[in-house]
């Protein structure tokens, strides 16, 4: 019997590989069309996969999803280390930390996608929200003046999210020509009374 040693066609086998190009493809998919816009079918074109690996991956569009919305352990480490510093320089390590998470290739993909399907897809609004309760406010209001800390948390987190909206996403011209340091030293200052200023008189009594 002759043995074919041609190469095989189809599908590629399930490789760590393939599994990491899946998740780069859906993440850039998911950016650009939102949760219900991308497709399988295009998500494993972009990846040279066959759609089948994907689901032998992440079982469905909701799976492969989820993952590649998964932001790598150490970058969330690398954020919540800020709050073990002495609470004088929360303002500028929370800062830094959080916009370096955007300039990182490895970590701009999955908050590309997660804050672009946030604004159009209840899903992901939904699993940002449990994100940001399980691994942010549980972990980080501890440490904050007691003075009501989930308000002064989530102001903060805000505001760093609303300048990340408009350097890395919207691409606001002055925002993205200005040296990262600069917006630093703009953005920590406020972020510090924020997390350690004295609040208003009615917020403080609720």
């Amino acid at each position: 019997m002759a043995i074919d040693s041609g190469g095989r066609t189809g599908r590629r086998p399930g490789s760590g590989s393939s599994r990491d190009e899946i998740l780069q493809a859906a993440r850039e998919q998911f950016t650009e069309h939102g949760f219900k816009g991308a497709t399988l079918r295009a998500i494993a074109a972009q990846a040279g996969v066959d759609p089948g690996l994907i689901r032998h991956f992440f079982g469905d569009k909701a799976g492969l999803f989820t993952a590649s919305l998964e932001l790598p352990p150490e970058a969330v480490r690398t954020v919540l280390a800020t709050f073990s510093a002495p609470s004088d320089e929360w303002g500028v390590r929370a800062t830094r930390a959080y916009f370096g998470l955007w300039e990182d290739p490895e970590t701009a993909g999955p908050l590309r996608a997660t804050v672009v399907s946030a604004f159009a897809n209840d899903q992901a609004l939904e699993r940002l929200r449990d994100f940001l309760a399980a691994t942010v406010l549980q972990q980080v209001t501890a440490h904050l003046p007691q003075d009501d800390p989930g308000l002064r948390l989530t102001t903060a987190m805000t505001h760093l999210l609303g300048v990340a909206i408009g350097r890395y996403l919207l691409q606001v011209p002055p925002l993205v020509a200005a040296d990262l340091d600069d917006i630093v030293a703009m953005v920590a200052p406020t972020i510090q009374h924020y997390l350690t200023g004295p609040l208003p008189s009615a917020a403080a009594q609720t």
